[in-house]
């Protein structure tokens, strides 16, 4: 899915005067030649369009005197050409998963996940698919990928433009940037990241700013409806220090009082508003008191999503209100392949337009098979079973139900009120 260019209205500038007078007319008036008629004032609007259009070249320097006494032609109405904008499709289809990076550092150099010249994401693209493909891409992207890593971090990621080509192939459309790792190429991860997946031609949300706001509202169109991401992360590798880049990092704990703002100038003018949260602790089977009620807030405050991404596995999905919580969406691409951790899946959420509203969500069960090289897969039979039983379990915490539906499972609760 393409999004195009914002529509760009141009401001005409006039230059030079109305109308050119001829050297005939100064030696008409020397010779003391009286001019006839009554003097119109010339339409602004002329001096705007070439001197063709204006009748500039049509009258010869002998003719003045005779062509003074009619009123000039009036100006053509020149009116600005706006594309229209796009009807708003009756439904929207989103997909979301978990982490995603490349490749990591280790002792022997960088070792990239990606097997050379197979796309990672080619059995799981069925699954994938739809109007808006979402992803946490836990790596920061350069143009030339360092041998060796330039922090002496234990987790090192980054990734080369050329691997992250997998994620335009695959079809992903948006990521976060908001992410514990985003210092891990240094200043040149932090101002190519956004860059490089501009030029992949996708959006990146969550990048770290120069200019203040640091928490803001970023917005996707896609089919005609307007998406507003909020894109933060409750941790991080490195300082954010004043007079650098900000990241969009803060507290558990100040959510509600800085972000929940956000969400509700967001709602005013957004038909869906979604915020992706890096947060909670790593292989929790669950996340914490102070994330429920940060995500409480955030629906509360107007999100219609609040996915959550870090642990490195699959925590559960709680229907809340009118929104829907993903507290952590797991490994999706990672080099971790433990038994938790490789289980994952697809979030399948529709969106309808009457009462923007969520309608029907589909989980679609995955696990990162570990051969040739780590890659997501989708779950069936045993392996199936297992990552289904995981997010059914999870879910009766927050009073959440799914049904089976084949190999996937399709969420009980209501959702659009008719």
């Amino acid at each position: 899915m393409r999004y195009g260019p914002s529509v760009l209205r141009t401001a005409r500038r006039t230059h030079g005067s109305d109308w050119w007078i001829s050297d005939g007319w100064f030696l008409a008036l020397a010779l003391g030649c009286a001019r006839t008629g009554t003097e119109t004032a010339a339409d602004p609007r002329a001096s705007a369009l070439p001197s063709a259009a204006r009748g500039d070249a049509a009258v010869a320097p002998t003719e003045v005197a005779t062509a003074e006494a009619a009123a000039p032609a009036p100006a053509p109405t020149v009116t600005p050409t706006v594309a229209p904008t796009p009807a708003r499709a009756d439904q929207l289809e989103l997909t979301f998963v978990g982490d995603v990076i490349f490749g990591r550092y280790r002792e022997s150099g960088y070792d990239p996940i990606p097997e050379a010249g197979k796309p990672v994401f080619d059995e799981i693209g069925e699954k994938l698919a739809a109007d808006v493909v979402f992803a946490n891409l836990e790596t920061p992207l350069v143009r030339e990928l360092p041998t060796s890593s330039p922090i002496g971090a234990r987790f090192r990621f980054g990734a080369s433009l050329e691997l992250a080509e997998h994620l335009r192939t695959a079809g992903f459309t948006v990521v976060s940037l908001a992410n514990n790792h985003w210092y891990d190429q240094r200043l040149e991860g932090v101002e190519q990241t956004p860059k490089l997946v501009r030029e992949l031609g996708l959006v990146p949300v969550g990048a770290a700013q120069m200019e203040p706001p640091v928490f803001r509202v970023e917005s996707v169109e896609a089919k005609g409806w307007r998406l507003g991401f909020v894109a933060i992360t409750t941790r991080t590798n490195a300082p954010v220090r004043e007079g650098g880049p900000q990241l969009a990092y803060l507290p558990t704990d100040a959510i509600d009082e800085q972000v929940v703002p956000v969400v509700t100038q967001a709602r005013a003018d957004h038909d869906l508003v979604i915020v992706v949260v890096h947060w909670g602790e790593e292989y929790a089977e669950a996340p914490n008191y102070a994330q429920v009620k940060a995500a409480h807030a955030l629906v509360d405050a107007g999100a219609d999503l609040v996915i959550g991404s870090h642990p490195h596995v699959l925590q559960g999905v709680e229907r809340y209100g009118k929104g829907l919580i993903a507290y952590s969406m797991g490994n999706f691409l990672f080099e971790n392949t433990n038994e938790i951790p490789r289980l994952t899946g697809v979030l399948r959420v529709r969106a309808r337009a009457q009462g923007s509203c969520l309608d029907r969500v589909i989980f679609h069960p995955a696990y990162v098979k570990r051969s040739p090289a780590p890659h997501p897969v989708p779950a069936t039979g045993a392996m199936g079973h297992r990552v289904r039983d995981r997010v059914i379990k999870q879910a009766k915490a927050y009073a959440t139900t799914w049904t089976l539906q084949g190999e996937d499972l399709l969420l009980d609760a209501p959702g659009c009120s008719d």
